[in-house]
């Protein structure tokens, strides 16, 4: 990552870290079962090993675990990382503070279920590349990744890179990843529609 990329993505961590109440608020009640509805039938119907990428809050990481499922929770901002665990303290959730593409401190661990919601946007290129080969590395035998990938205009202090999807799914494809689903549609927040916002959702299975 050269130098303008590494303090673009310094810059974004400093912008959720400086979110504050009401972004904490507004993100951690979104309704996980309208935001996962492209892919909810792919999630695993028995207790499984979930990687979160980028858990935030938690949100997301709560309700998987309410579902009976092992979560790991990466987030490599602090503020967010104690607001999930005051927001969701009786959850049996691993919080690990880590960050893509390299996630260094998780080694090589497999996953049945591998998240990256909403994040893959806030590296540059190069490193979405990287961060989509770590998760193909970290995806068990039989598991599945799932990556909701974000395209359209970013709040400046929480910049985004433009995503390739078809250079995304290349990737996946040599670090093992079959695409099960595809999904273009819009936002579900008003504010990001009426922006232009709109999500590619991708399920990638490993055999």
């Amino acid at each position: 990552m050269d130098t303008d990329s590494g303090a673009r993505a310094e810059r974004v961590l400093e912008g959720y870290a400086a979110a504050g109440a009401d972004w904490i608020a507004r993100s951690d009640g979104l309704d996980p079962e309208r935001i996962y509805a492209p892919v909810l039938d792919f999630l695993p119907g028995m207790p499984a090993t979930v990687l979160d990428l980028g858990a935030a809050t938690g949100r997301d990481a709560a309700w998987l675990a309410g579902r009976g499922h092992q979560v790991t929770a990466v987030e490599p901002v602090a503020e967010l990382r104690r607001a999930g665990q005051r927001l969701h303290p009786d959850c049996a959730i691993d919080w690990v503070d880590d960050r893509l593409p390299a996630l260094e401190r998780l080694g090589t661990r497999g996953f049945g279920l591998v998240l990256a919601n909403g994040v893959l946007h806030h590296l540059d290129a190069d490193a979405q590349g990287r961060a989509l080969m770590r998760m193909a590395e970290l995806t068990a035998p039989g598991g599945l990744a799932i990556a909701a990938l974000r395209h359209g205009p970013a709040p400046a202090d929480r910049p985004g890179w433009p995503v390739d999807v078809e250079a995304l799914l290349a990737v996946a494809q040599a670090g093992g990843l079959a695409l099960a689903r595809r999904v273009d549609k819009g936002s579900i927040q008003p504010q990001n529609w009426a922006v232009g916002v709109t999500w590619t959702w991708l399920a990638l299975a490993r055999a």
